[in-house]
Order: structure tokens, then C-alpha cells, then sequence
């Protein structure tokens, strides 16, 4: 009669690992859900804070419009981690990272889903799945960099990006960067201006004089965009544009000399001797800077880009000491009945240029007769779109403001007879 075998040390330890591993692995898939679950959590709780008040607040506020979808993701990852462990593991770590992941998951699909329904809401369309794979906003650069004129022996540029079609009479974008008018280039939206451009508009990004100590340019900034929009209405033709199909589109910053010079021009205001500038059809601006005094007194201290000292920046000194200088640049001195009708793309949660400023000079523009358009995006904060190409905020930003150029007979689909005329030329 044979005797059994009797188990080798690797079979004897099998017993011991299997228990170890058993007991571990809940606890670590508790530890990852609570570590998982915090991050949307933390941000969530600091979107509903105002950004104006606290870090949190900003912090909270800036990443859902580009990683919304990544912290649902998130959410749902830490919840699936979380019923493991308290399939599995010790009750007292299971039950707060089950609690953790679902409010995290409760809070992430109600932020994201409200961006979304706010983009569609506002004629706009977002591919959820699309926001996932972010990409950066610099392209391939523009199709040419010209010179527009030489102030002061400095050269004015601009970046130029054709559209795919060689035919004549493309509509036409004037694009002018935001940077607190301290920083910002023309291509600091490379991608979003080749987008644009793809899609059948000729796209020319404007450059201007920024501030530095002791050099403001309050009165600079403006006429060198007035001077890039004549250079534009005279070379429309030759690269393949229609001066009288022209929006105007800013950000920050470029929003607040967007909505200036545009309005001026409407109003056949008299401040370039570089020529006749354009009235544009429309206006496109988003977090627009219309009015300094607001940035100065509420905006959030970003650590080297606080809102006082690009105010004081711009206009050579504190508010109080130029207040003709604050007059000159505040948009609401520029309204008037024959503005061009203007879309505004305001952030709910912008630290620096605080949202209920641009909410106040859009009702100001309605009163004063400006065919105004005014989409509020909740918790997106200052450059919600620009961060990352495909992102909500970024998908939002495109696709709304094609709607509103479409509707106003601007885009590269509608015939050239459908669209309306800019009102001519100002002498801007």
C-alpha cells in the first residue's frame, strides 16, 4: 500500500498566499475607490464655490468643461472598485468608498450632463466620446505670417489660415487673442483657427501691442487691431475672401477689442489712419473683458496674472487716476442701435473676468438696441476652451458659434446671395 505524498513547500504555501491575497486585494480596491472617488469629488464641491472667493472655487470650476467625461469615468471606476471591496473586504473601508464613488458619480454626470445640455440647449453639439481623446491646441501653424503694417519700429503680423476650397468669396474671420493684454500670440489657438478654416472660412489672426512696465496700451492695442482690419478689407480679395461676409471673433482680452472696434466701425468712429476698417456682420466674443473696473475690483489673484495689474497694466496706473483711459476701453461706452449683432459665450464660473459683468453689458447691449445673443455655460471658468482641442468646452466653443454664423447667413454652406450686407465700410 502506497503512502500519500505529502505536499511540497511551494504546495504548503499556496494555502497562506492565497489567504494574503484574498485579504489585500479588497483593501487596496477600498483604498483605490476612496482615492479615485476624491478627485471629482473635491472638484465638484469647488464648482459650486464662487471663483471669484477661493482657489478651490477656481480650481473647481477650470478642469469639468475639459475632463468632465474623464471624471465620470473616474467616478465609475472608483464605484465598481468600491462594490468589490464590499463584496470581499472589511466593512469599516468598503462602506466610506462605496458612499465616496457614488456621490462623486451622482456629481460628475450632473456637472458634465449640464454642460452638455446647456451646448445643445444654445444650438451647439458635443460628442461625449470624442471629449476623451483631448489633443493639444497647437496645429500645424498658419498657411502664412504677413506683416501689417510697422508701428514704432515694431512689425504688426498676422497669421493666416486658407480654407480647403480655392474658390472665391470664402467668408471671412478676424480673430483677435486674448493674454490680459500683458501676453497671447496668433496662434496661441492654432488648432481652433485650422478648424475654422477647414471648414470653408479664410481666417486671419491678428496681432497688437501688448503692455509692459511703464509702456500701457490702452490706446495702442485698439488702433492696431483697427489697422489689421483695414489691412484685411483690402486683401480679402486676393486671398480669396469676402469682406462683406466678416465676423469678428475675440476672446478675453481680443473680446473686449472685438466688441470696440467692431461697434466703432458700425459707428464710422475715426481712430486709424491705415484705412477704411470693415463693418463686420457679426461679432463673436467669449469672457469678453468689457469692463476693467469690474476685472480690477473681483477678479480672482492668479499668481502672476492678477486681475488688478493687468488693469493697471493696460491703462498705465490705477482706475481711479486714468478714469479717461477707462472710458476709452469700458465696451459699454461703445453701444449704439447699429452695432453688429454679436454672440456672447459666457462662462458661469470665470474667476478673472467675473460672469456677472458680461451678463450686465449684454443686458446694457439689449437696451441700447444691439441684437444680442448671450450663452451661459455652467461650470466653465475663464478659457474653458482652450485648454485641450475636443474637450467639451472646446466643442462647445466651435459649434455654437457656427450655429450663430450660419443663422446670420456666414457660413461657408449658405450661397453668397443669402448673406446680409456688413453696412459697408467705416473710416475707422
Amino acid at each position: 500500500m502506497q503512502s500519500a505524498k505529502k505536499p511540497s513547500g511551494l504546495e504548503k504555501g499556496k494555502g497562506p498566499r492565497r489567504s494574503a491575497a484574498r485579504r489585500v486585494g479588497p483593501v487596496l480596491a477600498g483604498g483605490g475607490a476612496i482615492l479615485l472617488a476624491a478627485i471629482p469629488a473635491f472638484l465638484g464641491v469647488g464648482a459650486l464655490r464662487d471663483p471669484t472667493e477661493s482657489l478651490h472655487g477656481m480650481l473647481g470650476s477650470a478642469l469639468w468643461t475639459t475632463l468632465g467625461p474623464h471624471f465620470v469615468l473616474m467616478s465609475f471606476v472608483a464605484l465598481g472598485l468600491a462594490l468589490y471591496c464590499r463584496g470581499r473586504g472589511p466593512v469599516g473601508l468598503a462602506l466610506p468608498a462605496l458612499i465616496l464613488a457614488c456621490a462623486a458619480g451622482v456629481g460628475s454626470v450632473w456637472i458634465t450632463g449640464r454642460i452638455i445640455a446647456a451646448t445643445v440647449e444654445a444650438g451647439g453639439r458635443i460628442h461625449p466620446l470624442q471629449a476623451f481623446f483631448l489633443r493639444p491646441m497647437k496645429a500645424d501653424g498658419p498657411d502664412e505670417v504677413v506683416t501689417v503694417a510697422k508701428v514704432n519700429g515694431r512689425e504688426l503680423r498676422a497669421a493666416i489660415y486658407r480654407p480647403r476650397s480655392t474658390e472665391a468669396g470664402a467668408p471671412v474671420i478676424l480673430y483677435i487673442h486674448g493674454g490680459g493684454f500683458m501676453t497671447g500670440e496668433t496662434t496661441e489657438t492654432d488648432v481652433d483657427l485650422r478648424w475654422f478654416a477647414d471648414q470653408g472660412w479664410l481666417v486671419v489672426s491678428a496681432d497688437y501691442r501688448v503692455f509692459s512696465e511703464g509702456a500701457p496700451t490702452w490706446d495702442l492695442a485698439p488702433a492696431d487691431v483697427a489697422c489689421a482690419a483695414a489691412w484685411l478689407a483690402e486683401q480679402a480679395p486676393r486671398l480669396g475672401g469676402d469682406i462683406r461676409r466678416l465676423a469678428i471673433l475675440g476672446d478675453s482680452a481680443g473680446g473686449n477689442l472685438a466688441i470696440n472696434l467692431a461697434y466703432a466701425a458700425a459707428r464710422g468712429d475715426n481712430l486709424t489712419e491705415c484705412g477704411n476698417v470693415p463693418v463686420p456682420a457679426a461679432v463673436v466674443v467669449q469672457y469678453p473683458a468689457v469692463d476693467p473696473l469690474a476685472i480690477h475690483a473681483d477678479g480672482f489673484p492668479v499668481r502672476g496674472f492678477e486681475p488688478r495689474m493687468l488693469v493697471r497694466g493696460h491703462i498705465g496706473g490705477e482706475p481711479d487716476a486714468f478714469p479717461e483711459r477707462i472710458r476709452a476701453v469700458r465696451s459699454d461706452a461703445f453701444l449704439h442701435d447699429r452695432a453688429p449683432a454679436t454672440l456672447i459665450l459666457s462662462p458661469d464660473k470665470d474667476g478673472l473676468v467675473p460672469a456677472w459683468s458680461v451678463r450686465r453689458f449684454a443686458e446694457q447691449a439689449r437696451q441700447a438696441g444691439v441684437d444680442v445673443e448671450l450663452v451661459r455655460l455652467p461650470f466653465a471658468n475663464h478659457v474653458y476652451n482652450q485648454i485641450a482641442a475636443n474637450s467639451l468646452g472646446n466643442q462647445a466653443r466651435r459649434s455654437i458659434t457656427v450655429r450663430f454664423l450660419k443663422e446670420r447667413g456666414l457660413s461657408p454652406s449658405s450661397p453668397p446671395e443669402d448673406h446680409p450686407a456688413s453696412g459697408g465700410q467705416g473710416s475707422l
